[in-house]
This record gives structure tokens, C-alpha cells and sequence, in this order.
């Protein structure tokens, strides 16, 4: 069972009547035993017993932690516990990494290291739900969050369907009030949240389907389709990336609200930042508050590197120095996001450090653009100079993208040689529909994505109003506003993309 599967829409709908007819004591109940259900159906024993043992574990050690008098016995728990949970994420997902690691390590010292990997299927959502449960762990440790001592209760949390394949990652605190508190049938939300999921879908479907077969197409061979065919391919993959991460957030987030439950946003038009910072304040959002929370900012608050940065202050001076950890621990944080998308030297680089290096290089040269762009006397509040700011943002994420998607790191390196050929004539000859895409199908992409540009566009004008799309809409008149509804239904059900060897729960990072 996955978000586009027929099978899903069957669940979610039973569940969403009979949880509105359920009395309120027993709805935590119900909303326990269906995401266990969906766990059961969507990701096999493996999954449920991966989550089961996630939410025991942490549940009974943060209530343990509560109640011991001393903080000898605190960390013990919290440490052990801490440790298993992580302990079972290294070894589905990173085991075969230090392996690998470690034979070209000893290949660089000429020693061939008797080293195998261990062929380890991870469970579905394991990194997801796994951040979830230690962060709820860790905030109780730091005494910002009291522990939940019903296990129903918390199970309702650690085990909620819609966040458990591809994220957010949410926080115990922020969720807690929706998800227990009394709630009345509203025509409103539920109607809400109905639409998104149909906008998830339509992103999912419509867009991200027809973008992969593209992708595949010049990835799967890039020997053949060199120069502009990777470029192009690339943009395409973004755009595939986007629609199909954004796509279940919102099939998930969707679903939420129609059950009166607040999740945290995941996204928030990420392609219009003006600076890779920025753009990372807006893509995986819970991943990067989560990475800052519980990572970057611990590694610079302990004593090991408050004792780096003194050091570097006495060398370098004070100016200098005191940017020294803080560079440091980008590079820890950067290269833990990195490790946390996979195994695989080609996340570390392309989701992790090629970041770091794009935000420390701009923090550091700031100052001389700020000079440039003084002489030149550019103007650096105008439409024109956002949209530059906006275009150079997508080109360096794009580089990334391409660390991303490729096979492997060298395979990464390989393909950026490939693009350096000259073929401009693609665009005209007719070459790029023979990349798996009929006439048709490619204009439906192209009007597609000139829908979901029109829509982000809306969706950043009203947020400056304090308003949405959704809200906007449901004010126009009756006509006008079922008919945006049934176009978006009948978009996604005639335009769909359910070609060759497709795949309705193959979301990107439910691998993640």
C-alpha cells in the first residue's frame, strides 16, 4: 500500500469516516492500530518490526529518564537507547559504506582489506522515523519535552501514517495538541486537505512521471547522449525531484488535515531562493531544522570545540578565528545531511558537502560581490537582479543534482566531461523527442510544469499576504471553483502518466 496506490485511497477513506464517528477516547486508539496497519501493507515485517522496536525502545527509555534520581542512570538510558536506534540505521544503510570505504582506503595504501559487503534490504522510511523517535528522545533528555508515559499515546506520534515513508519530520511538541485534542467534523479542513492531496497527486502523476522517463532516458545511457542532453536532462530531473518529494508531502500533509492533524511544512517553493542558504530554508525543511537542532548546534556548543575556536582566535586572531568552528561544524553538518540521503560517496557530495563549500564560499566572498556589484552600480533591488539571483541559485543545485542522480560519484565526474560537448540543435531537430516521450506526452509535461510555475507564483504572492491558494479559491464563486477541482481530478486521472514499467509507490526518497 502507497500514497497513489487504489488500495490507499480505500484505506485513507474508510479511515477518515470512521474516524469522525468515533468518539474522541478512542480515536488515538484507532490512528495507532491503522498506521500500524498501513506499516503492515506498505513496507512488510521488516518495517513494522523496524518501528515497533523504534517506539518501544525510546518510549520506555525517555520514561525512564524521567523517573531516574540520578543523572548517571539518565544518560545510561539515554545513551543506550540513543546508540541501538542509530546501531540498527548504520547497519541497514551504512554498513556496506565503511566497507567500500575501507577497501579504497586500503587500495590507496596498497593493502587489499578482506572486507565484504552484507546485502541488508532497509526498511521503508527508516531514516525518516528513526530522526523522529531520537528527536523526541533527545528533547526529552534536554528537559524541553516531558515524556509521554501512555504508549498508545506516543505510538500515535512515532507511528502516524502519513509521515512514515517519506517525512516530515516532526516534532512531539508541535504535534501533540492536534493530534489528541478534541475535534469536530470540519467541512473546511477536510475539504482542504482533500485538495492537496489532489494537487500531490497531480505533481506525482502528471509531472514527475513523465519528467523520470526523460531522466532515465539520458542517464541510463549518457555516452550516447552527450553536451546539451545532460543539461537538459538534469533540469528535468530537478523538476522530477521536486514534484515527487513535494508531491508526497503533499499527499501526506493532505491527508493530516482532513484528520484536523497539523504536520510540519516540508517545502516552501524552494526553486525561487535567491541563494543556496536560502534554498535550503525551503527545501526539506524538516531535515535541515532537525540536522541544525540536533547536530550543528551541539557540535559547536561542546567543550572540544569551544577549545578549537580559542585556539584558532589566539592564531588567526579574533576577526578570523572565531569563524574557524563555525566552518567546522558546517562541514559535520553538511556531510551528516549528506550521509543521511544514503550510503554512497555521490550523496555526500552532491546533497552534503558541494552545499557546504557554495555557503561558506559565499559567506566569504561576500564582501568583494557587495564591492562588484557597487562599481558596476547594479542594481540589486529589482525584479531583474532576484530572477539572476534565482536562475545562478537552480544552476548550482543543479551541479549537486547531477551528483545526485548519476549512478556514482565517478560516474558524476564521468558526466560532467560528457556535457562538454557542443549539440545546441537538439532543441530543434526534433532529438529530444526520441528521449521516450511522444508530442503529446511532452506538451502535457511542458503545460504541466507552466501550471505548477503559475501556482508556486500565486502561492509566494498570497503568503505575503498572509493568505493561500487554497483559501483564496474556496472564496471565488461556486462555478469557477469546481471547476478548478474537477480539471485538477480529471488532470490527474486522463493525464496521469502509467506508462512501461511504472510504478505508483515508487516515490524518490521513500529510499531514504
Amino acid at each position: 500500500m502507497t500514497f497513489t496506490s487504489f488500495s490507499f485511497l480505500l484505506f485513507f477513506t474508510f479511515l477518515l469516516c470512521l474516524y469522525y464517528l468515533a468518539p474522541d477516547r478512542l480515536r488515538t486508539a484507532l490512528l495507532a492500530a491503522a498506521s500500524l496497519l498501513f506499516c503492515w501493507f506498505a513496507g512488510g515485517r521488516r518495517m513494522l518490526f523496524s518501528l515497533l522496536l523504534s517506539t518501544a525502545t525510546v518510549w520506555y527509555a525517555a520514561v525512564r529518564m524521567e523517573a531516574s534520581g540520578t543523572e548517571r542512570a539518565r544518560k545510561a538510558w539515554f545513551y543506550g537507547t540513543l546508540a541501538l536506534n542509530l546501531g540498527i540505521l548504520v547497519l541497514y544503510k551504512y554498513l556496506n559504506f565503511f566497507v567500500y570505504t575501507g577497501r579504497i582506503a586500503g587500495r590507496f595504501f596498497h593493502q587489499e582489506l578482506p572486507l565484504r559487503e552484507i546485502s541488508l534490504a532497509a526498511p521503508l522510511g527508516l531514516s525518516f522515523y528513526t530522526l523522529q523517535v531520537l528527536g523526541y528522545l533527545i528533547d526529552v533528555s534536554r528537559g524541553t519535552c516531558k515524556a509521554e508515559r501512555n504508549l498508545l499515546r506516543y505510538a500515535a506520534f512515532s507511528c502516524f501514517f502519513p509521515q512514515l515513508v517519506t517525512g516530515p519530520i516532526n516534532r512531539y511538541e508541535d504535534m501533540e495538541k492536534t493530534l489528541y485534542g478534541k475535534k469536530r467534523f470540519d467541512y473546511g479542513q477536510v475539504t482542504f486537505g482533500l485538495q492537496r492531496m489532489a494537487w500531490g497527486f497531480f505533481k506525482k502523476l502528471v509531472i514527475s512521471e513523465r519528467m523520470a522517463v526523460l531522466v532515465n532516458t539520458v542517464y541510463g545511457d549518457y555516452q550516447t547522449y552527450t553536451g546539451l542532453y545532460i543539461g537538459f536532462a538534469t533540469v528535468c530531473f530537478a523538476f522530477q525531484l521536486y514534484t515527487d518529494f513535494s508531491g508526497a508531502m503533499d499527499i501526506a500533509l493532505g491527508a493530516s488535515q482532513a484528520l484536523g492533524i497539523r504536520m510540519a511544512e516540508n517545502f516552501d517553493t524552494p526553486f525561487f531562493a535567491p541563494s543556496v542558504s536560502e534554498y535550503w530554508r525551503r527545501w526539506h525543511i524538516t531535515l535541515g531544522t532537525w540536522m541544525k537542532e540536533y547536530v550543528f548546534y551541539p557540535v559547536l556548543k561542546s567543550e572540544w570545540w569551544i577549545r578549537i575556536g580559542e585556539r584558532a582566535r589566539k592564531r588567526l586572531g579574533k576577526k578570523r578565528g572565531k569563524k574557524v568552528p563555525t566552518y567546522l561544524g558546517m562541514f559535520v553538518l553538511w556531510f551528516t545531511v549528506g550521509m543521511w540521503h544514503g550510503g554512497a560517496w555521490k550523496y555526500i557530495i552532491g546533497s552534503g558537502l558541494l552545499h557546504c563549500f557554495y555557503i561558506v564560499a559565499g559567506q566569504m566572498l561576500e564582501p568583494v560581490f557587495t564591492k562588484t556589484a557597487r562599481l558596476l552600480r547594479v542594481n540589486t533591488q529589482c525584479w531583474s537582479w532576484r530572477l539572476f539571483q534565482g536562475l545562478r541559485t537552480f544552476f548550482l543545485v543543479c551541479i549537486g543534482f547531477v551528483f545526485f542522480r548519476a549512478s556514482s560519484a565517478g560516474d558524476a565526474v564521468r558526466m560532467f566531461k560528457a556535457s562538454l560537448a557542443f549539440n545546441p540543435w537538439i532543441f530543434t531537430d526534433g532529438s529530444l523527442l526520441r528521449l521516450g516521450l511522444d508530442a503529446q506526452d511532452f506538451t502535457v509535461g511542458l503545460l504541466s510544469l507552466g501550471v505548477l510555475l503559475a501556482v508556486s507564483l500565486l502561492h509566494s504572492r498570497f503568503k505575503a499576504q498572509g493568505k493561500t491558494v487554497r483559501g483564496v479559491l474556496a472564496g471565488q464563486n461556486l462555478v469557477f471553483r469546481w471547476l478548478v477541482y474537477y480539471m485538477l481530478v480529471f488532470s490527474v486521472l486522463i493525464f496521469g502518466f502509467y506508462g512501461p514499467g511504472y510504478d505508483a509507490g515508487e516515490f524518490i526518497y521513500q529510499n531514504f
